[in-house]
């Protein structure tokens, strides 16, 4: 079987990253959107203080109401269960969260089995949702969901008194599943997506959970869902990333699709609340949408949001190379049925390439829209040998053009002191900007020391954009 496309430096969205801590960028003598707030953590940042700090997938960090930060990862335990999730809490200013587990850092272990954490969600009643993969054996894997109370405990309401469910798809192959994102419902329904192996190939896959952790057999019967973008003659790759819970109660998967052997396209599906496809959503409830720039015409999405107004942004990366491999950052934007979004970019799409290097990979994990309409976007630039990155940032204004006000004309590139670092995630704090990310000193993306997380100065007096 092919290897599945997610990642960075292969193009596989499961590989692991790392990090050693280290220097923030200079600094002008007058701050501007995007500097780093030297009143967070050290000089605009926080570590964890791990060591073996990873991630499978890019993971977002989640503010609480009272401004403190979440955040997720794989930790690495040695021994045979190999990895556990792992959920650190930070005080708004940048410090670990003492009443979160005393030390403000949670592991959590599912009977020795080998796990990640890939995503998080925050309930209205303060627990923790925190979802990912947990492997029964080399080859196979399962959704593996556990819920924290606010205090970093285990939550004796879930899973049977554990706290932790497992959820196998188990539907063809090896039966290798991997939980990639999580989203709750407004009745406290708990939606889990990423994919699952099947015959043939590998799907998109959704578990709709009751709020004990059972599974809920109004969704489909079983509770589960597998959707398929194959293209004619063989079985695809197409992994969902991301669940947008909208209004009307229907559910939006945004992901990748293969449409042709080796090539890649930002994917959208869009499900009933009882868990069919909507057929009011592009005609059978699948779209794919291309950027077709380079040779492989290769496009991963990494994160899809849904703005204010009901549009559709999703984020990622293009391949834009000409007979070598190049990537840069793709946002697509899409009206609330589907369709490109005319007045964004070209076509409803944008490509920004940060170049630090010749035919590296610039490749877009996150994004969020800001009060006044503008979208924040970060990840990370590749060396071409896959072996250096740096911590990239932009913001768009609602056309798609870059923001001027933001960085260096619209974007921004950040050190903490590692040799291969990244931004996984991003979200708002008031209006001050919180990435998540991962660092490492080494020269190899295999070896992951610890998380990161930064804070962006915002001043939204001048969002105008006079400054």
């Amino acid at each position: 079987m092919r290897n599945c496309p997610y990642g960075m430096a292969s193009h596989a969205k499961s590989a692991a990253f790392a990090l050693a801590a280290g220097l923030a960028m200079c600094k002008g003598a007058i701050a501007a959107d995007g500097d780093l707030d030297p009143t967070f953590g050290t000089l605009g940042f926080a570590l964890t203080g791990l060591t073996t700090a990873g991630f499978e997938l890019p993971p977002k960090p989640i503010v609480q109401p009272d401004g403190k930060i979440l955040i997720c990862s794989r930790l690495d335990s040695g021994g045979a269960s190999g990895g556990d999730f792992f959920v650190a809490r930070f005080n708004p200013d940048g410090t670990l969260d003492t009443d979160f587990d005393f030390d403000g850092k949670v592991t959590i272990d599912f009977d020795g089995r080998n796990e990640g954490c890939n995503a998080l969600a925050l309930q209205a009643d303060g627990k923790i949702v925190a979802i990912g993969s947990s492997s029964e054996t080399s080859s196979s894997s399962d959704f593996a969901i556990a819920r924290l109370t606010p205090d970093g405990s285990l939550d004796p309401t879930f899973g049977a008194g554990t706290g932790k469910a497992i959820v196998p798809f188990d539907v063809g192959g090896t039966f290798s599943d991997t939980a990639a994102t999580v989203a709750l419902q407004p009745d406290n329904k708990i939606l889990v997506a990423g994919w699952a192996e099947a015959a043939t190939g590998i799907d998109m896959a959704i578990v709709r959970l009751l709020p004990d952790g059972t599974r809920d057999t109004t969704f489909n019967g079983t509770g589960r869902v597998t959707i398929d973008f194959s293209f004619p003659g063989t079985g695809s790759i197409d992994q969902a990333d991301s669940i947008v819970v909208e209004d009307s109660g229907k559910i939006l998967l945004g992901g990748v699709a293969e449409t042709t052997s080796g090539s890649f396209d930002f994917a959208l599906a869009r499900l009933l609340p009882n868990g069919q496809l909507d057929p009011s959503f592009d005609a059978d409830g699948r779209a794919t949408i291309g950027f077709d720039l380079g040779n492989t015409n290769s496009d991963l999405s990494y994160q899809t949001i849904r703005q204010r107004d009901g549009k559709i942004v999703m984020v990622g990366a293009a391949d834009t190379g000409s007979g070598t491999a190049n990537n840069d950052f793709a946002i697509a934007r899409l009206l609330p049925d589907g369709s490109p979004d005319p007045g964004f970019g070209v076509g409803g799409k944008v490509v920004v390439p940060f170049d630090i290097v010749t035919n590296g990979a610039d490749v877009a994990t996150g994004v969020v829209e800001d009060s006044v309409g503008r979208l924040v976007v970060v990840g990370g630039g590749i060396s071409s040998s896959g072996t250096e990155a740096s911590s990239l940032a932009l913001r768009l204004l609602p056309d798609g053009t870059l923001d001027d006000g933001f960085g260096n004309f619209g974007k921004q590139i950040y050190a903490f002191g590692g040799t291969y670092e990244l931004f996984t995630g991003v979200t708002l704090q008031g209006t001050q900007i919180i990435a998540e990310g991962i660092v490492q000193s080494g020269t190899s993306p295999d070896t992951v020391s610890d998380n990161v997380v930064a804070r962006m100065e915002v001043d939204l007096i001048f969002a105008d954009g006079f400054e």
